[in-house]
């Protein structure tokens, strides 16, 4: 099946949504990997969003060659942290330490800071799970995120010059 260079952004978008509050590290809290390669895309209503994000992990992985270089050049090597409302209320903490642009690994935690962090995360992003689902289930998903993004609720933070330049290019190019 041959994906659109829009459906891979968006894969790359749901990475950075990914991103949270950047803090100290901490021994504290529990962490959970996901289990990539294992739940497809919005298999089933009761899906929850960690098992669908993992799920895009692999997406995203799959279609690298698709990957604008842009984005590549973003998220390099980078450690990517999320803080995702709920709609429950509870809040997700996940991070995508990135390889060469691909996922390495996604894991979550229990508290708002990852305690397998040493540096922090270059790319924060914080958002809501309506915000998220809204994006992953859109048409064109990835103008969808540069509109939340617009509207503000799609927060990301990109640390560093050269991240941020490309990180503009990248929402001009799309918006």
């Amino acid at each position: 099946m041959v994906y659109s260079k829009n459906r891979v952004m968006v894969s790359f978008l749901v990475l950075l949504l990914l991103a949270s509050i950047a803090g100290p590290a901490s021994g504290v809290g529990d962490i959970t990997a996901a289990e990539l390669f294992t739940t497809p895309i919005n298999s089933s209503p009761e899906n929850d969003l960690f098992s669908e994000l993992s799920a895009q992990m692999e997406f995203y992985n799959d279609n690298f060659d698709n990957v604008p270089l842009l984005v590549k050049r973003l998220v390099a090597s980078e450690e990517v942290a999320g803080k995702i409302e709920l709609e429950n209320g509870e809040m997700l903490y996940v991070t995508v330490l990135m390889r060469g642009g691909e996922v390495g690994d996604f894991y979550r935690y229990d508290t708002p800071n990852d305690p397998n962090s040493k540096l922090g995360p270059s790319i924060i992003v914080k958002s809501d799970e309506k915000t998220i689902r809204e994006i992953l289930d859109s048409e064109d998903p990835l103008r969808k995120a540069v509109e939340n993004m617009n509207e503000g609720s799609l927060n990301v933070e990109v640390k560093g010059f050269f991240r941020n330049t490309v990180f503009w290019s990248i929402k001009q190019l799309y918006s």
